[in-house]
């Protein structure tokens, strides 16, 4: 369920009436990272890197978390390549890496990556934004928490 092989088309640059170019996305049960995103997009021309950690913390709703477990629909690997195309199609010029992770991640571990180069920081920060909220909103992820008195909890890990 893994997204590795780049899907950049040769020899596009940064342009103002440029596609953007999806060069990693996917659904991993592998540790991933921002710094891996980053590397993805890394582009002579870039001016601006805008890079997302979605980390595991240590509370939600007042109650300590310990441990998560993710979980994701088959669908959900082909629907991260779905949404990181629109949001390139929607951001001409851009360069988008995203990785989500399922499987067990404790406190601090990355359960979502993203990383968006392009030239110009303004439109960066802007298919950043929207690749962050399409993925939470439109990926079917779920997650059971682990809490420190012992209860778990499932619920949508995303939206």
């Amino acid at each position: 369920m893994t997204a590795d092989a780049p899907d950049e088309t040769p020899g596009q640059t940064f342009g103002e009436q440029s596609a953007g170019v999806i060069l990693l996305a996917g659904v991993t049960a592998e540790a991933i990272s921002v710094e891996r995103c980053d590397a993805a997009v890394a582009d002579a021309h870039a001016g601006a890197v805008v890079t997302f950690a979605g980390v595991v913390r240590d509370h939600d709703e007042g109650k300590g978390v310990v441990w998560l477990h993710y979980t994701a629909h088959p669908t959900a690997d082909s629907i991260t390549r779905e949404v990181a195309a629109e949001v390139a199609a929607a951001h001409p010029g851009t360069r988008i890496a995203v990785l989500h992770r399922i499987g067990d991640l404790t406190v601090g571990d990355v359960a979502l990556a993203c990383a968006v180069a392009s030239a110009h920081r303004a439109e960066a920060f802007a298919a950043c934004a929207a690749l962050v909220d399409e993925i939470k909103a439109r990926v079917p992820i779920w997650k059971e928490q682990g809490f420190t008195d012992g209860s778990t909890e499932w619920v949508a890990a995303l939206g």
